[in-house]
Formats: C-alpha cells, sequence, structure tokens
C-alpha cells in the first residue's frame, strides 16, 4: 500500500494470482483505476509521485520488474525486468518525478526516467557507499535539494548525493526516520530503548532530547506541529496522525482502526473504532 497526502491519493495491491493495483481517492473512496499486468504473484512495493499521476511498482518473482505507471489512464510508462530481486521500498524523489530510488537489501539504486514526447525508458545510477566496511540500507528518504537519507542495519546514517554519486556517513545511530532536517534514531538494547531526537545541519548532527523507553519501539510519528512524538510498541501495528486535529489513528492486528481523541495528552480517549478486514492493519497514511 502507499498513499499521497497532498493528491489525496492511495493506492493497494490484491494477494492473488496476477494481482491488480487499485487506485483510490480518499476521502471519497473514489475507485480513479485499476492497473493490471504489471505482476505474475506479487507486490513487493508501491510508491506514489508528489507530482503528477505516477506510480512505481516492483513485482516478486519469477520477473522481479519495476514499473512506472501513469494511474491516470492504467498505462504502464516503462518497465524494467529483473531490477527488483531485493527491493523492499521505493521512494519518487518529491521534486522530480522522473528520479525513483529502489531500496535493497544490499544496495540503493536512483532510476532517472528520460522522456521525450509519450517515450519514457528507465536509466540506472547504482550508488555505491565509500566506506571499507559493507553497509546494510534499511530506510531511505528524499531532502528538498534531491539528495537522500539513508539509514543503515549497522547504525549508520549517511547522505547521498545521486549526481554526484558521493555519499557521507553522517552519524553512528540505529534505524532513522528523518523529518525536515529533524531525525528520530532509536537504539536498539536488550532491556530498553534509547530515542534519540536529532538536528540535522549540513554534516553536523545536535542531538536535541534522549528518552528510555521499557517497550519496544516500532513506530515514531511527529505531530502535525512538530512539538509532540508519538511512539507505538509492537503491540500496535501502525499508527498515523491527522493534520487538522488532536488525534491519532492506530491500527490493530485484529483489523480494526482505532481513532483515539488526544485532546488531554495524559488522558488519551477512544472515540471510535471500525472493523477494515480480518487481518492485521499494516499501514495507516
Amino acid at each position: 500500500m502507499t498513499a499521497n497526502g497532498n493528491s489525496g491519493i492511495f493506492a493497494f495491491s490484491e494477494e492473488k494470482l496476477s494481482p491488480s493495483i487499485y487506485v483510490y481517492s480518499f476521502p471519497e473512496l473514489q475507485l480513479k483505476n485499476e492497473l493490471k499486468g504489471g505482476a505474475q504473484l506479487d507486490y513487493t512495493s508501491l510508491a506514489l509521485s508528489h507530482g503528477g499521476p505516477y506510480l512505481g511498482s516492483c513485482s516478486s518473482l519469477p520477473d522481479h520488474i519495476i514499473t512506472v505507471w501513469n494511474w491516470e489512464n492504467a498505462e504502464p510508462l516503462c518497465s524494467q525486468p529483473q531490477a527488483g530481486q531485493d527491493v523492499v521500498s521505493l521512494a519518487f524523489n518529491p521534486m522530480n518525478w522522473l528520479q525513483l530510488c529502489s531500496l535493497g537489501t544490499a544496495s540503493l539504486t536512483v532510476w532517472n526516467i528520460a522522456k521525450s514526447d509519450t517515450l519514457h525508458v528507465f536509466a540506472q545510477a547504482k550508488l555505491h557507499q565509500s566506506t571499507r566496511a559493507r553497509l546494510t540500507p534499511s530506510a531511505i528518504c528524499w531532502t528538498a535539494t534531491s539528495k537522500l537519507y539513508v539509514g543503515c542495519a549497522e547504525g549508520f546514517l549517511l547522505l547521498v548525493d545521486p549526481e554526484s554519486h558521493s555519499v557521507s556517513v553522517l552519524s553512528n545511530p540505529t534505524s532513522t526516520s528523518p523529518l525536515n532536517g529533524y531525525c528520530i534514531n532509536v537504539y536498539k538494547h536488550i532491556k530498553h530503548q534509547s530515542v534519540v531526537h536529532l538536528q540535522i545541519k549540513g554534516s553536523q548532527i545536535n542531538i536535541a532530547q534522549t528518552w528510555k523507553l521499557e517497550r519496544p519501539v516500532t513506530t515514531v510519528m511527529y505531530s502535525p506541529d512538530y512539538k509532540t512524538l508519538l511512539f507505538s510498541s509492537n503491540t500496535v501495528t501502525c499508527l498515523a496522525c491527522c493534520p487538522v486535529a488532536h488525534y491519532a489513528a492506530v491500527g490493530t492486528t485484529t483489523g480494526k482502526v482505532l481513532f483515539i481523541d488526544l485532546n488531554q495528552e495524559q488522558r488519551p480517549r477512544l472515540v471510535h473504532e471500525v472493523l477494515l478486514y480480518h487481518s492485521a492493519v499494516d499501514h495507516l497514511v
């Protein structure tokens, strides 16, 4: 599943042979289109562009195809077979939809989409880190200057420039989720977890605040005003904040979405719940 809050569009794929991708508008929940023929068995990742009606998809075996679609007319613009063997995440450059980053378990690739009239072609620019030790990328985030923050399983935070192919090591924390120059890092320990709020300016990183938590953290989310942080543990499958009101939506393993009133921070209050499906809710936006 993937979503774009700016355009009010979300998309998800089926779990069956020859699955389709369904594109819906929100909050109308109106079906915009059905995309067919991009996978034989399953999709491993989907991504919506920030500008224009474009969607990226990556299929599983046997073909491992990365495809960019125009979802308005259900047309595949370009595709690259056997390019997504280990891809776990796709992300369009928010400043330029003609750049798509694919994150693999052992590689990071930026695809430049060459466009001439109605013809679109993939051009690959695989990026290698410049440190001696081999690193395992685990999270990606585009910056406003078309660079990439890359979090690594070994605890490093990298800044990658796709144009110059340069890689800078910014810090040595564990699993990252950068937002607007700020980064929430979760240090994994045996008995507890330390959450560190970092401020990034160029290659300089300052520790703004540190918390120690008793339970493992699976999701970290800023409030819309960036003044409050919400944490969820592995007993909650996913979490999302409302951009216009003080409430959060919480997904559960039983398929329900719980809506929590957060006007009183010390006393969260359940105000509504809805059963979506008979399996766990994995993603909310």
